[in-house]
């Protein structure tokens, strides 16, 4: 993809979402991730399915956000 084409790191989330490709965002410590009825039966009926996630940003987003909570001076 030539430069002239190329998706900011939000438009590509924004299309991900729009296609089905991905979740909205959500916060996975606070709000836990969206799960199928399937998975909260199996979880209601004992078992533990599994969810795997995906961090996306960059290290630095990541000490950004950590920033805004915890003073690391």
């Amino acid at each position: 993809m030539n430069q002239k084409n190329k998706m900011s790191f939000d438009e590509w989330i924004e299309f991900g979402v729009a296609n089905g490709y991905c979740s909205e965002q959500f916060c996975n410590t606070h709000d836990g991730g969206p799960s199928s009825e399937t998975e909260e039966e199996l979880w209601d009926r004992g078992s533990d399915p599994c969810a795997h996630y995906v961090r996306l940003g960059t290290p630095e987003d990541w000490e950004i956000d950590a920033k805004y909570f915890i003073d690391l001076t």
